[in-house]
């Protein structure tokens, strides 16, 4: 490990460049993962709440919106 971290020190750009196809790979998974699973359910979550509240409250009262991520004081 030592003559690793030595060679890495001792060549920083070649360690960058061989470094990198790793992290961009990991990178590249975690945000096709996040804009094509994570943000279109998170997306219809939201909607499905708002399509409900419009359908089931009259007008301007929405005060009892349905909404699980809105945490509520029972106090």
């Amino acid at each position: 490990m030592k003559k690793i971290k030595a060679l890495m020190i001792n060549h920083p750009v070649a360690s960058c460049v061989l470094i990198f196809p790793f992290v961009f790979i990991a990178t590249f998974g975690l945000f096709s993962l996040f804009f094509e699973i994570i943000l279109p359910i998170i997306f219809s979550i939201w909607l499905t709440g708002f399509i409900y509240s419009l359908i089931t409250q009259s007008g301007t009262n929405r005060s009892n919106n349905i909404n699980i991520w809105r945490f509520r004081n029972f106090n």
